[in-house]
């Protein structure tokens, strides 16, 4: 772990170190790499390959409309999609990964909230919540709550729709831990007790990314968080780097 991700909170550093990672072992320095939903900037922090960030709300180096990617077949080595699947409806994600592969030479990198029970009744509660003390909903969990988070009927389904030679796909961190953060984060911005405020600072400092340690499993644990999904243009038996279960930061 570089210093200057240090203080990043947990959650985004956990998705972008591990798809740099996954990234690594497919693309080297200078090769391209397209952030689908990706802010500009952002990704870049983490790996050596260029990187061009395409979005629909204008935060990416080119915005577009949300259909078809406006570049050529096979224009970037990598396509990536960290933390995208969920905001869209279910209908259109099978559309959304062939255009991710129809613009990648070699691979494509999606990493998505995974969809167990679990994971969804502890995002229904902290918009309940959110809404509770904000008056309105989450914007981003509403989202996810409309959609739904995919789960392992659906990636499968996505692989098997998305034209992929070969896939892999991996497993990290815990919703319970991201929840206790958003909620303790919450409370203290919106109750002015000086407990709350205590509270909500030790747990921000404890989301921080020094403090916590990146895990990869091939199979979900009971609280998994997230998945990562590798799709692959030629028959591979695994990735070219496959990363350890525990990956040091």
């Amino acid at each position: 772990m570089r210093p200057a991700h240090w203080f990043l909170s947990y959650d985004l550093y956990e998705r972008h170190a591990i798809v740099a990672r996954l990234i690594a072992g497919h693309a080297s320095q200078g090769q391209q790499v397209l952030d689908v939903g990706g802010r500009v900037g952002l990704l870049q922090q983490f790996t050596v390959c260029r990187v061009v960030s395409v979005n629909v709300d204008g935060s990416g180096d080119v915005q577009y409309a949300g259909r078809s990617l406006p570049f050529a077949d096979e224009a970037f080595d990598l396509a990536v999609a960290i933390d995208t699947l969920e905001h869209m409806p279910r209908e259109q994600r099978s559309g959304f990964v062939r255009e991710c592969l129809r613009v990648s030479r070699k691979a494509v990198i999606l990493a998505a909230p995974f969809g167990s029970a679990g994971h969804a009744e502890s995002e229904a509660h902290l918009n309940q919540l959110f809404e509770r003390l904000m008056g309105k909903a989450h914007r981003y969990l509403s989202e996810h709550i409309l959609y739904g988070l995919p789960d392992t009927q659906q990636i499968e389904a996505l692989v098997k729709q998305s034209g992929a030679q070969s896939s892999r796909l991996l497993f990290a961190g815990d919703y319970r831990r991201e929840s206790r953060f958003f909620e303790a984060a919450m409370r203290g911005n919106i109750e002015k007790g000086l407990r709350e405020r205590l509270i909500a600072l030790a747990w921000h400092v404890r989301s921080r990314a020094l403090l916590n340690r990146l895990h990869l499993s091939k199979s979900p644990r009971p609280y998994t968080n997230r998945f990562y999904l590798e799709l692959f243009k030629t028959c591979v038996t695994s990735s070219p780097a496959a990363p350890a279960s525990s990956v040091a930061t």
